[in-house]
């Protein structure tokens, strides 16, 4: 009865995110061992009850911490955190609206140069402005290589 229990608590995990199910799964294998190690009913729910608590109390806090991370680092509509970053271009401009990808903090992203610039392989750009949640971009002006030499 009580691996029944646990692979109850196991399906409800899985379609779960909360790592309570899993404990108590747990805690109900728990109570099978004892159940298999011959003691009766009461120190079976004691197993159950002491092994769940015990892990829950342990980590729940760890879970929560670890869950409750931003998953999406999509601009939010009016953000402009990214505006002044600078990204280099990895695809070059395409399209009637000249789109570019470019890696910006290490993530790809899909922006329009500003006045329909195009922009080539390898350039680094600047982000302008954000409307919504598209990326407006402009090339950066690089120094002559006349400055760049000691």
């Amino acid at each position: 009865m009580w691996l029944v229990i646990a692979a109850i608590f196991a399906v409800v995990e899985i379609s779960t995110s909360g790592f309570i199910a899993l404990w108590f799964g747990i805690g109900a294998g728990a109570a099978a061992l004892t159940a298999a190690l011959g003691f009766g009913a009461p120190a079976q729910l004691v197993a159950l009850i002491t092994v769940s608590t015990a892990l829950t109390l342990s980590t729940r806090r760890i879970f929560l911490r670890w869950l409750d991370r931003p998953t999406s680092i999509a601009p939010a509509f009016g953000d402009s955190s990214l505006v002044g970053k600078r990204g280099i271009v990895l695809k070059e401009s395409k399209g009637v609206r000249s789109e570019v990808e470019l890696e910006l903090d290490g993530t790809v992203w899909t922006a329009l140069p500003v006045a329909g610039d195009a922009l080539a392989i390898g350039e680094e750009c600047e982000v302008v402005r954000i409307e919504g949640n598209q990326l407006y971009v402009r090339a950066t002006q690089r120094a002559p290589d006349w400055k760049l030499t000691g």
